[in-house]
């Protein structure tokens, strides 16, 4: 998938932005506060209908506006033209070529977009809903029916906990039926997804971490030894002391070791970077190898926390996988774009975004 043009209106500080970005590699380059992050995040409006940053409609909105407009026309084996409003009350409304689009999931299935930001590194130290996350984003493009299992094992963890909560116990075994039912379909794709990940993930860890060996496995979100259906059993009292589901795999994690250590315990904060940026690479490898597709790339701030050697590895690695791609820096001497054929570079500065000729 190509964006082969972008309009950006009244979303931050960038008031009214046109640009025709290459295929290849975009580079954004710009002093703080210029508006840079501000365009990779309505790049990811465009395509997730919601900011990375903040939940709050009225935060991106630029003042004195009452709804921001993001416009793409963006290419496959077709042409498409996405439209895209949202209003501070938070209010959305999405076009494609000129028809309302009645779900989210239809725009997300259109458009995958893949991001780096420095907060990134929160999928290797934050919680276990990072990883899950991380998982889920590659089974909602590779599976089909990920999305409707998803959501029927949400619907029953709900249902489930409401009665729970009310003490309504004499209901539970019927939403506890369902609920084994689609978690385990859910914890098959999860296991696959891990099993075909495994190969590119060790890829890019040689490449850009040698002589590290980390190994990925899946923690399924109860004991292990014992049927799903066996744990929700064994965690009927714990289940009512805590008023919640406290087993399934709405609690599966992902662990990342080194030797006989966690990754976070043992790792510098730039290895960790470097971690993730493997991570990342092997999905969109997995991600091709499967489907075909080639999500669009945003990342922010690249020279942050990594080297001369490991940026240039990192473009190099990302131009292999010919996905188009949009990086930020204050200083576009920092990157070497060297592997590119088809590079733009455009400079921002108070909102304003132009071509550098």
């Amino acid at each position: 998938m190509i964006l082969e043009r972008l309009e950006v209106s009244a979303f931050r500080n960038l008031t009214s932005v046109s640009l025709f970005p290459a295929a290849g590699l975009n580079i954004l380059e710009g002093k703080n506060g210029s508006g840079k992050t501000s365009f990779i995040e309505a790049v990811y409006m465009l395509a997730m209908a919601k900011s990375f940053r903040t939940l709050k409609s009225s935060k991106v909105v630029q003042n004195g506006h009452d709804h921001l407009l993001l416009f793409a026309q963006i290419k496959d084996s077709l042409t498409h033209r996405l439209g895209l409003q949202r209003y501070i009350d938070n209010r959305i409304q999405i076009k494609l070529d000129g028809e309302i689009l009645k779900s989210r999931t239809e725009l997300v299935q259109l458009l995958p977009t893949q991001i780096i930001t420095p907060e990134s590194i929160t999928l290797l130290t934050g919680s276990p809903g990072e990883r899950r996350q991380y998982l889920d984003w590659m089974m909602f493009h590779v599976e089909p029916s990920f999305q409707l299992i998803w959501s029927q094992y949400q619907r029953y963890l709900r249902h489930r906990n409401v009665l729970i909560r009310e003490r309504k116990f004499s209901d539970l075994p019927f939403w506890s039926k369902g609920l084994v039912e689609q978690g385990l379909k859910l914890d098959n794709f999860r296991r696959q997804t891990v099993s075909g990940l495994q190969p590119h993930l060790e890829h890019y860890i040689n490449q850009l971490l040698p002589g590290f060996s980390v190994s990925i496995s899946y923690r399924q979100g109860w004991r292990s030894g014992v049927t799903f259906e066996e744990a929700l059993d064994a965690s009927r009292e714990s289940d009512h002391a805590q008023k919640y589901t406290t087993v399934g795999p709405h609690r599966a994690d992902l662990l990342l070791s080194s030797g006989e250590q966690r990754v976070v315990d043992l790792f510098s904060r730039g290895q960790l970077k470097l971690l993730l940026c493997a991570l990342k690479l092997a999905q969109l490898e997995y991600l091709k190898e499967i489907t075909g597709k080639t999500p669009v790339v945003l990342i922010d701030d690249l020279p942050a926390e990594l080297d001369t050697e490991h940026r240039t590895l990192l473009l190099s690695l990302l131009h292999g996988l010919s996905n188009q791609v949009f990086v930020t820096t204050t200083d576009r001497s920092h990157l070497d774009d060297s592997a590119w054929d088809d590079v733009k570079v455009f400079h921002v500065e108070h909102g304003k975004i132009k071509e550098v000729v």
